[in-house]
Parts: structure tokens; C-alpha cells; sequence
């Protein structure tokens, strides 16, 4: 697996991580500082471009790092914000 594959999954299991945390700190739909969970969505993010510039910053040529930082943003966006909404719906639907 090419490392730009690898960086991408990791993104998506921090984007699992970051959407459950945010859950589970209470940030849902009916806290008024709910919207302060998309912070923990850029911490994650900035833990992922940490965590795949460690393992595979020396194995990705120098004129493609700046691959590291947007390889799988979208992706990692689309999760954090699916695993969060269904973290919610979950737990109102459990009676909250």
C-alpha cells in the first residue's frame, strides 16, 4: 500500500476517534456550545497531520509534503461530521 494510502486510512480513523469524543464529551444538539465540538475535529486533524508526519514524513518525496497535510481532508471532514450526527441521533433516540 502506497504511504498516501495509509495516511489517508489513518485520517478516517481519526476522523471515527474525533466524531465519538465529541459525542461523548457532550457536544450535541442540545448543548448551546455545541458547535464548539468542531474544535475537537481540527485537534484530530492536527494529531493525524502529527501522527503521519512522524511515521511517513521520510518516506514522501520533498516537493509532495504538502500531500501530508491535504491527503484525505475531505474524507476526514465527511466522517467526523457522520459519526458525530450518528452519535447524537443515537443517544436521543435511547431517550438522551
Amino acid at each position: 500500500m502506497n504511504p498516501l494510502d495509509k495516511v489517508f486510512w489513518i485520517r478516517i480513523i481519526f476522523a471515527v476517534i474525533a466524531g465519538l469524543v465529541a459525542g461523548g464529551l457532550g457536544f450535541l444538539s442540545i448543548n448551546k456550545d455545541a458547535a464548539s465540538g468542531i474544535g475537537i475535529g481540527f485537534l484530530f486533524y492536527i494529531l493525524s497531520y502529527a501522527t503521519v508526519r512522524a511515521f511517513y514524513g521520510k518516506s514522501i518525496l520533498p516537493t509532495e509534503r504538502s500531500k501530508l497535510i491535504t491527503t484525505g481532508i475531505g474524507a476526514y471532514i465527511f466522517m467526523f461530521l457522520f459519526i458525530w450526527i450518528l452519535y447524537n441521533t443515537i443517544s436521543f433516540g435511547r431517550g438522551g
